[in-house]
């Protein structure tokens, strides 16, 4: 009994089913003379991988170029050679008598459909259906057979409160480590993420002096086994389509949760009256998407070098969604990663706040999850705490967001898309930005954690 799935966008673009003819995700010849190339110059002589070569795709017409790695530009994106195309040392290394030409076929043909998926998300704005390619086995449903919310006993609401809200039971406490010594701790997955915030050039905007999108994350684990996703498939939390961690990866164990804030040179361009979201915002909201999957992906070969299996639902070709409901919530993995809670604009609060993005992924590293200091659904929102607050109700230029909840679908009618066409943007940020939850938990709540 939690809030509604993800409602990010009604926006798909060129996500086509599994099986069918695609179209232009990404020109083969192109990334094939590109790696032609660099196979060239790094078996010059010897072997020299070159760590900062980058496969450059142009949205406009998906053609790939090689160059070294630099600020972004607008309208493309970027995957290293060496270490995330070819996470394996040596790939790159052409045989006694083989040409440059013959290996980067033998290796396009392998890596082919992999990177046209990644291009395929990372140009794709919102939260798209996906490729749709069907699970092995039949879906498992575990949730409780609720017909629907209005149908929920429902709790009583504090003074100051729409009874109307729908306030969720008290989550479950966390299911307990049993002693394991954990595979991995999470201080060196923390580490590894934050280094790859600071230090990967894909995390900047494609405008101006390129100042940086994300600031330094949360991370939060799961217990794969964890009984609050099957609560997750309940109809008035996501619904039956919201698959288990073990469906997207037999074997999993754990599930990675990431928090990336904004960083404060896209809030400090967000003024508390202006009308439209700013560019700075709906730029980093897109850019910053293709980081996510930037994030998605390195922790995925991070599981991979410490001998283990991830898979990151929301850029696999199986992720789907039915209707506003997604095979996987990023926001709902993250409450059970112990990274916050929900609010009443449905954005997700942590520890830094609602303005920022979620990523995850599903792993059989056997990890320590991290410990809920919240039990209930909302239990960083000030509305839902003692209806005190109403200003992501009052920031909201569309009215999607109300005392008795948010409505979905009608932030798409705020015009940002036209205001921001000559951009390409089009994302809106009040409903995270000018309220209390904005950078961290309101301090009413603070002081009762």
């Amino acid at each position: 009994m939690l809030p509604q799935g993800d409602h990010n966008s009604l926006f798909i673009n060129e996500i086509p089913k599994w099986g069918e003819p695609y179209p232009n995700i990404l020109n083969r010849q192109s990334v094939l003379e590109c790696l032609t190339d660099y196979l060239l110059q790094v078996n010059y002589r010897g072997y020299r991988p070159d760590p900062r070569k980058v496969l450059a795709v142009r949205q406009s017409d998906r053609t790939a170029t090689l160059r070294n790695a630099s600020a972004p530009i607008r309208q493309e994106v970027y995957y290293f050679i060496e270490g995330e195309i070819f996470p394996k040392e040596g790939t790159t290394r052409m045989k006694v008598g083989q040409s440059p030409s013959e290996l980067a076929e033998e290796l396009l043909v392998q890596h082919y459909e992999r990177l046209y998926i990644w291009v395929a998300y990372d140009f794709t704005k919102g939260s798209p259906p996906g490729f749709r390619k069907p699970f092995d086995n039949p879906l498992i449903i575990k949730g409780s057979s609720c017909p629907n919310p209005e149908q929920v006993n429902r709790r009583q609401a504090p003074e100051g409160v729409n009874p109307r809200f729908f306030l969720p039971d008290p989550l479950a406490a966390n299911i307990g480590d049993g002693g394991i010594s954990p595979d991995v701790a999470l201080d060196e997955i923390a580490s590894f993420v934050t280094d790859l915030v600071k230090r990967d050039f894909r995390n900047a905007l494609p405008e101006g002096d390129n100042p940086p999108i994300w600031d330094e994350p949360l991370i939060g684990i799961a217990s794969a086994t964890d009984p609050l996703f099957e609560r997750f498939q309940d109809p008035e939390v996501v619904g039956p389509c919201h698959r288990f961690p073990e469906e997207w990866l037999p074997g999993a164990r754990s599930v990675i949760s990431v928090f990336l804030p904004f960083t404060g040179h896209i809030s400090e361009n967000y003024s508390r009256s202006q009308r439209y979201s700013a560019v700075e915002f709906s730029s980093g909201k897109w850019n910053g998407s293709k980081f996510l999957n930037v994030v998605r992906r390195a922790l995925v070969r991070f599981a991979e070098s410490h001998g283990a299996s991830a898979v990151a639902p929301n850029i696999d070709p199986r992720y789907d969604s039915d209707g506003w409901l997604p095979f996987w919530s990023e926001r709902h993995a993250a409450l059970a990663a112990g990274l916050g809670t929900f609010g009443l604009h449905q954005n997700f609060i942590s520890e830094k706040g609602a303005f920022g993005r979620l990523c995850s992924v599903v792993t059989t590293l056997n990890l320590k999850p991290t410990e809920r200091r919240y039990t209930e659904v909302y239990g960083y929102c000030l509305y839902a705490f003692d209806g005190s607050c109403r200003a992501c109700i009052n920031r909201c230029p569309t009215g999607a967001i109300t005392d008795a909840g948010k409505i979905p679908g009608r932030c798409e009618t705020h015009g940002n898309k036209e205001h921001l066409k000559d951009w390409n943007y089009g994302s809106c940020g009040h409903c995270s930005t000018w309220i209390p939850c904005s950078r961290g938990i309101p301090a009413k709540i603070r002081k009762t954690l």
